[in-house]
């Protein structure tokens, strides 16, 4: 098939349909180098009124069918078979306020949620986050009155990771603080069944990849610790939601058990290394479900994967060539990357965790080093 793939950052998309075999069209914000590896042609597109000229690129390209990546998903679409969850079920799956209510009347386990224009009586700790939006921007703790200052992103901020747009003050909730290990789960629905194709170890967070606060890391695949029945807590919810195509559940294991944290009804960033790991290819599933069709249940993961990104400790320029067997997302040679804005990704792969752990630390490790020397 001759399919659009179009959004913020799409380039986990991008590679994953064209090792499928599809002829892909990529449009998106970045025009990494790496991008036309995998793409037949490829178009940069400005973030602002990005949506407003989904109209022009389908007109210009004419595809078969089209994807709608990050930032766009909420997009309505006339004239093109569009591969996605309908816009307005993803709008709604994606308020947190609305998920943690669905959650609650379905009996799955789930985070105490409230908007924070509204809380009475609080109790601290808690975590304040964006009603909307993703990849832990905007997200902070409160462990005192002192601090409820609000403090919500400026109006119209694009996280440069996810694409995903922050929410302004009034959109802002406050959930209580549970600790535990952050993991996801990957299901393939088809609108009333769903099968969980890899549970997966999130991270959030890494100090050693520049990363502050809650901001989304990336993944370790797969998850190397009892899963404590999340697959068939996601198949559950994503068949509930009637959700079409690659999904994923994050959730935090607890000394209690799993719980939920959100839905994305999206392709989600783990999928290099749920690939990697497991080798069945994520897009091809995501196809066949809009004719009904689920994979089988995955074989054992054929080897531990990871993905890492690394986040700019300062403004800077990129003037080292950092593109390699090894890296993703990679900017091209100029590109100014602002403090605390993603670089590029790392990818690895091992024996267990401990080994791409190692690798990944090395060679973001190199990867600074590069970049330090070129500024």
């Amino acid at each position: 098939m001759r399919i659009l793939i179009i959004g913020i950052n799409i380039r986990h998309i991008v590679r994953s349909a064209s090792l499928a075999g599809h002829e892909v069209i990529a449009v998106d914000c970045y025009g990494d180098r790496d991008l036309a590896r995998y793409a037949k042609e490829t178009a940069r597109m400005p973030r602002e009124g990005a949506i407003d000229r989904l109209s022009f690129y389908i007109d210009k390209f004419r595809p078969d069918a089209v994807v709608l990546g990050p930032g766009l998903e909420e997009a309505s679409v006339r004239n093109a078979v569009v591969l996605n969850n309908p816009p307005e079920k993803t709008a709604l799956v994606s308020d947190k306020l609305w998920l943690a209510g669905w959650l609650e009347e379905k009996g799955f386990p789930f985070i105490n949620t409230q908007p924070l224009d509204s809380l009475n009586d609080p109790h601290y700790p808690f975590l304040v986050k964006p009603r909307k939006g993703a990849g832990g921007v905007g997200c902070r703790i409160v462990e005192s009155a002192s601090q409820l200052l609000i403090r919500p992103c400026p109006e119209g901020r694009i996280d440069s990771e996810k694409g995903m747009q922050c929410s302004p003050e009034e959109d802002l909730i406050a959930q209580e603080l549970i600790a535990g290990l952050p993991a996801s789960v990957s299901v393939i629905g088809n609108g009333s069944q769903s099968r969980a194709i890899s549970v997966n170890e999130q991270l959030i967070g890494v100090p050693w990849a520049g990363a502050k606060g809650f901001r989304y890391s990336g993944n370790i695949t797969p998850l190397q610790a009892p899963h404590c029945g999340m697959e068939e807590m996601a198949e559950e919810i994503i068949t509930e939601l009637g959700l079409v195509g690659s999904n994923g559940v994050d959730f935090l294991l607890t000394e209690k058990g799993p719980v939920v944290v959100e839905v994305n009804s999206r392709f989600q960033g783990s999928l290099d290394t749920v690939e990697l790991s497991g080798g069945d290819n994520v897009f091809e599933a995501h196809l066949q479900s809009f004719s009904g069709k689920l994979p089988q249940r995955p074989a054992p993961a054929r080897c531990c994967a990871g993905r890492i990104i690394i986040y700019a400790p300062c403004d800077l320029r990129v003037e080292a060539d950092l593109d390699g067997g090894w890296t993703a997302d990679v900017p091209a040679m100029g590109s100014r990357i602002n403090a605390d804005d993603p670089i590029l990704s790392i990818l690895a792969r091992g024996s267990c965790r401990e080994d791409v752990v190692s690798k990944l630390k090395m060679r973001t490790a190199m990867i600074c080093d590069m970049l330090k020397r070129a500024n």
